[in-house]
């Protein structure tokens, strides 16, 4: 018969494991976007690059969360997370790494120079702690940004183009500047990792923690989808922020939005053509079950959202930074670099200054004026690409 000692000692590591668990749990399940939580220190930040952010008095008593008079005093960034700046930073360069392998880099010092001051200016007056290293990309033809973990922003230059003014580019770049001063892709990570905590501390309590585990592989991942979609939601709040602040119409992140949800229901219909795709929507408690398992927020509800909180956040004011003529320039110029050349050479009769016509890219023979037959005797499609 064991000891009652050894008894002891048993039951207390049991409890103890059941307490870890127990604290587990409750961070997995709590909410996400709670305020009350207490947050932690984090590390040094690097210091912010050239100009020094506006509002930087202590202010008297703690700032409400969202109090668009305090930005960058208001602890957007902190809370729990097992990723430090430092550790934030070197994740991201990694992924930048990669992602500059794989994907077009833009060199042109126009462009370029415009979209990095752009962006600073809207980093001045946001929540960051770190210094933006910023890159105009040429992805495919949809207009977006990213930003990544420790203050890597990447422009596509659909976006600049898809954009009608300086204050609808601004506040899509605002937003992704708000996921990176928010820390929102090491929290979620974080929150991922303490899901895998749970299973660890369930597998050691034994078949008391059996339950537990359980319910930590469901809530788990499902707590991290809400946290992304939380994420969206902030990141849109702090983006309205960020450009208001920064004197642009916040109105833009709207007009962005109405964009992106036009693409959105032009694939839906596009994807109704499937024989078969309408019976998913027929089972019981669809609409529910996807917006738990979705990562993103529908466009509709971002937008009504943020409708509400301009009013709720953004004090009235009567003039608004709408457009410049230096965005304008810098589309005019964009546009006109990726537009197809018209390259001359000689023909068979010497004449240097005849056009000649490409074919289709599937083909690499080049055609000569002289050997194309009269429109009346064939047909013609003429198609253009303009790179993106």
């Amino acid at each position: 018969m064991p000891s009652s000692s050894r008894l002891d000692e048993t039951q207390g590591k049991f409890n103890s494991a059941a307490r870890c668990l127990t604290c587990a749990l409750a961070f997995v399940l709590s909410p996400v976007m709670s305020t009350a939580r207490p947050a932690s220190q984090p590390a040094d930040p690097p210091a912010l690059p050239t100009v020094e952010a506006p509002n930087k008095e202590t202010p008297k008593g703690k700032p409400q969360k969202y109090d668009i008079n305090h930005i960058g005093q208001r602890g957007i960034g902190r809370g729990f997370n097992l990723y430090s700046v430092k550790r934030e930073f070197e994740l991201g360069r990694n992924i930048a790494a990669g992602f500059d392998r794989s994907t077009k880099i833009i060199h042109d010092d126009a462009v370029n120079a415009y979209v990095n001051r752009l962006a600073q200016k809207i980093v001045r007056y946001s929540d960051a702690e770190v210094p933006f290293t910023v890159k105009v990309i040429d992805s495919g033809d949809i207009p977006r940004a990213y930003g990544l973990p420790g203050g890597f922003l990447y422009v596509d230059s659909a976006l600049i183009l898809s954009a009608d003014d300086e204050a609808e580019l601004a506040a899509v770049m605002a937003h992704e500047i708000a996921h990176v001063a928010a820390r929102h892709a090491t929290r979620a990570m974080t929150r991922r990792d303490v899901c895998r905590i749970i299973d660890s501390v369930a597998y050691v309590a034994g078949p008391a923690g059996a339950g537990a585990a359980d319910i930590g592989g469901l809530a788990g991942p499902l707590s991290v989808k809400k946290f992304s979609r939380d994420a969206e939601y902030e990141a849109d709040l702090l983006a309205i922020e960020y450009a208001y602040a920064a004197g642009y119409d916040p109105q833009a992140l709207l007009d962005a939005l109405e964009k992106l949800h036009a693409i959105e229901e032009h694939k839906k219909s596009e994807m109704a053509k499937i024989p078969g795709y309408h019976l998913g929507t027929k089972l019981p408690f669809h609409s529910k079950i996807a917006k738990s398992f979705a990562n993103y927020p529908l466009t509709e509800e971002r937008i009504g959202r943020i409708q509400s909180e301009m009013a709720e956040f953004l004090p009235n004011r009567k003039d608004y930074i709408l457009d410049t003529d230096e965005f304008q320039e810098v589309k005019a110029h964009l546009l006109a670099s990726q537009a197809p050349v018209l390259r001359h050479h000689a023909n068979d009769e010497g004449d240097n200054n005849a056009p000649v016509l490409r074919r289709h890219p599937d083909s690499d023979d080049v055609i000569a004026p002289s050997n194309v037959a009269p429109l009346s005797q064939r047909s013609v499609s003429v198609s253009f690409v303009d790179g993106r």
